[in-house]
């Protein structure tokens, strides 16, 4: 073994000892940072240890519930996997992950590497990792002062994708133009996921659409139906391009409120009948990714079926805690797509709901927070009981739900405060939904543990 990766695995799981024992934090990152400095080649080396690959997702949305599905399916077919649960997917998340599961001599016990992997990471997680899988579950406008549009993120991860060798399946949303689109270039297996139940399809793009020119010939796309977003049923009239067939999907589907839904998955032959712990269509394509990542890896139907029922809610997405006999339910809101689908989940009955919005502009969550002007905030009016906004950029969220003509709205930065206020403003066996940005989230989720003695996020 290498002396100097010796040094950087002991630094590391040392640093987390302190972090742990110090009450810091999990660990999740700062370790793996810490090894990547003593020795840069330790994703490459510790990946290739692992008997069969690694399964590599990323997207603007559901790469960490996908990869919480998959995680559960593997576990329910008593597969050793490393997996980066707590979302950490920058490169010192994934290097911390496999520290966690390599013993000071190198060695690793688990057979299978499961990385959730952030948009612009994944190009050099590609590289480094060299997975058996790769998904792509959509892309939409986010972080731009990150990432750029979305036409330079589709490029970069091109470039990438286009290096796999054949032996490698990429797993593609054909409901996505810019993601399909994609799969001409590779040499790879591409598999393809989509929804062929036209049930909660509308014909006309959502103002939040993203990809609305073919990426062939740039010429406007004609849509058939729409899901959310850009995603949807399509064609270009001028190139004769059009949406792939999936080998994947979804034939029928209930959403039965926001904690459960239904749904039927075609695989070629093979029919599932699904039963998933939350609701949402945008739920619907992250049970696809994950159906069609467990047959790449040839699991049983019987074994899929069974870590999909098991599946447990990711950390901020649809959580739940009870509190002072109240019922909180949170789900992370991070770009207008995201966010407007969150509305038509929770929106979709008619009684007026409790809400609590949080948006910070730190580093992670982007620090342009214009995309609220592309939220449908107008969906809101009339359906609102209380409403409170609250975090750095509080006042900018009243701003924008003065304009979409929502009344009464309570404004603080604090969340602390904010939490209060929203207790005070409803009754007990009331729901209340929180709707924060990522770094509002863990603070919040921070705020709501300690209320309720539930588990930390990099416990979960």
């Amino acid at each position: 073994m290498d002396p100097l990766l010796f040094i950087a695995i002991f630094s590391a799981k040392f640093l987390k000892i302190v972090i742990k024992l110090s009450k810091r934090g999990g660990g999740t990152a700062a370790p793996g940072l810490l090894a990547l400095k003593i020795y840069p080649r330790l994703i490459e080396n510790l990946s290739l240890k692992l008997e069969d690959g690694s399964v590599v997702i990323s997207g603007t949305n559901g790469k960490t519930t996908t990869s919480r599905i998959i995680s559960s399916i593997l576990n329910e077919a008593k597969i050793a996997v490393i997996h980066n649960r707590s979302g950490s997917n920058l490169e010192r998340g994934i290097a911390s992950t496999l520290i966690d599961h390599t013993g000071l001599t190198g060695k690793i016990k688990s057979k299978i590497g499961l990385f959730e992997v952030d948009e612009a990471v994944l190009p050099s997680a590609i590289a480094k990792i060299k997975p058996k899988i790769v998904i792509l579950t959509n892309l939409f406008r986010d972080q731009l002062d990150r990432y750029g549009e979305v036409d330079k993120t589709r490029r970069l991860w091109k470039e990438a994708l286009e290096k796999l060798p054949p032996t490698t399946t990429v797993i593609l949303n054909t409901d996505d133009p810019g993601i399909a689109h994609l799969g001409h270039y590779l040499k790879t297996k591409v598999v393809y996921f989509g929804i062929e139940d036209e049930t909660f399809g509308q014909k006309e793009l959502f103002r939040s659409a993203d990809t609305k020119y073919c990426a062939t010939c740039s010429t406007p796309l004609t849509y058939e139906l729409v899901f959310a977003s850009h995603l949807g049923k399509y064609t270009c009239k001028t190139c004769q391009s059009e949406r792939p067939k999936p080998q994947v999907w979804a034939a029928k589907i209930k959403l039965l409120g926001i904690e459960k839904s239904e749904v039927i998955v075609r695989a070629q032959k093979e029919r599932f009948n699904l039963n998933f712990s939350a609701g949402g269509l945008y739920n619907i394509y992250n049970i696809l990714a994950a159906v069609a990542a467990a047959k790449a890896l040839e699991i049983d139907k019987r074994v899929i079926t069974g870590g999909v029922e098991k599946f447990k809610t990711v950390f901020g997405r649809i959580e739940k805690f009870q509190i002072q006999g109240r019922k909180i339910l949170m789900f992370l809101v991070k770009n207008p797509t995201g966010f407007n689908e969150v509305i038509r989940t929770i929106f979709e009955t008619t009684d007026k709901k409790n809400v609590l919005i949080s948006i910070n502009d730190l580093l992670a969550d982007g620090r342009d927070v214009s995309w609220l002007w592309d939220v449908d905030f107008e969906k809101l009016d009339g359906k609102v009981k209380n409403m409170v906004t609250c975090g750095i950029r509080a006042k900018d969220m009243s701003l924008r739900l003065k304009y979409a003509e929502i009344d009464g709205v309570t404004v603080t930065e604090k969340i602390k405060e904010a939490i209060e206020k929203i207790f005070d403003q409803t009754k007990k066996a009331e729901e209340i939904y929180f709707l924060p940005t990522y770094t509002a989230m863990l603070e919040t989720r921070k705020i709501l543990t300690k209320m309720s003695n539930a588990k930390r996020f990099w416990e979960d």
